[in-house]
């Protein structure tokens, strides 16, 4: 177990928790950043924009997933931990940042949050092979969630997901490839033919959203029911909407390029935008037992300073959030950052020896 008590400990280096330690460590707290990538080779979903830029995000406008990625790490590391002396008091502020994924969160003694962790790859099997504690009175999770992906040429014969995706990721993330937020690529296929993979009225969100950019629309089942509800496939039919309920065999594709599918009875289908929304998988596997309010999908419910809530509604001490991981707000890089300096922030001010008296 590590002998250092950490301020904060941020639980993902993304927009939010690159936010959430920067203004942590604004506020002479010693923030410890853990970073998933190297060993888990999970990426956020922003990482995934391979060549295509980002357009909306303040200071960062025109990068990709992967220069994104460098610049939040080069931002974190413009604030290494230093000594300061203050009120007479040693203290360190600053940022460590370790490669490690959360396996377990605890509370120990004087409500001391320990964090249990692989801080060396998996193995082949994707077994932890060495655990390492480390120890903080505040964490704030941003860690995100998985997108789930189509179900197209995947290889169940090996464990991890990115070789048993390996095709469908050869096409995610590019102008021409797999998307999955419409409010972020859709621009990119303005009054040209999108596909939308999924079912249920889940997927039918999407393709609301898709109107602003065109109305050649067209929802790709991959052979499973619409599963959509009576009123949303009416106004599917009457919006001109084509549904596809045939399984698709393979991609067709140049390169990283993805353009169309061949489907079960060898037709070649054709879109310009492919666009994917088979639900989530929130990383949140290293809360169980902690009673954390969550919302259908397993994110997690907050207050207005980014606490973690139970399921009584009640903020649960020492625990925050930010980012994707949080319930009800929008998947965006510039709302990820706003979360992730709001619960630096309040989990700074929480850490107060005396406060503003009621």
């Amino acid at each position: 177990m590590s002998e250092t008590v950490y301020d904060i400990a941020v639980i993902g280096a993304g927009p939010a928790g690159a936010q959430a330690a920067i203004s942590g460590s604004h506020q002479m707290r010693h923030v410890l950043v853990l970073d998933a990538g190297r060993i888990s080779r999970r990426e956020g979903r922003a990482y995934w924009s391979k060549t295509v830029q980002f357009e909306d995000v303040p200071v960062f406008k025109g990068i990709t997933g992967p220069q994104f990625k460098k610049s939040l790490r080069e931002w974190m590391d413009g604030r290494p931990v230093q000594d300061v002396v203050i009120s007479g008091e040693d203290r360190k502020f600053g940022i460590d940042i370790q490669s490690a994924v959360l396996l377990k969160l605890s509370r120990g003694e004087d409500d001391v949050l320990l964090l249990d962790t692989s801080v060396d790859k998996l193995d082949r099997d994707g077994n932890v092979q060495s655990v390492e504690t480390f120890r903080a009175r505040r964490v704030i999770v941003a860690a995100g969630f998985e997108d789930r992906w189509p179900n197209i040429e995947v290889d169940e014969s090996v464990e991890r997901m990115f070789d048993q995706y390996r095709i469908v990721f050869r096409y995610a993330g590019n102008r021409r490839g797999w998307h999955t937020c419409i409010r972020c690529d859709g621009h990119l296929h303005v009054d040209e033919r999108m596909a939308f993979y999924g079912v249920g009225d889940y997927i039918y969100e999407m393709v609301v959203g898709a109107q602003d950019f065109t109305d050649k629309l067209t929802i790709l089942t991959d052979g499973r029911p619409h599963g959509m509800s009576k009123p949303v496939l009416d106004q599917a039919k009457a919006q001109g909407v084509e549904i596809d309920e045939r399984k698709i065999v393979r991609h067709i594709g140049e390169k990283t390029d993805l353009l169309g599918f061949e489907m079960e009875d060898g037709e070649e289908v054709f879109f310009h935008g492919c666009f994917v929304d088979e639900g989530l998988d929130p990383n949140t596997r290293f809360l169980m037992g902690w009673d954390a309010k969550t919302d259908a999908d397993g994110l997690l419910v907050v207050d207005e300073d980014n606490q973690v809530l139970d399921a009584t509604g009640e903020p649960i001490p020492g625990l925050y959030a930010a980012g994707d991981i949080v319930a009800g707000e929008r998947k965006l890089i510039t709302a990820a950052l706003a979360m992730g300096q709001n619960a630096g922030l309040s989990a700074s001010d929480s850490l107060r020896a005396w406060r503003y008296p009621e």
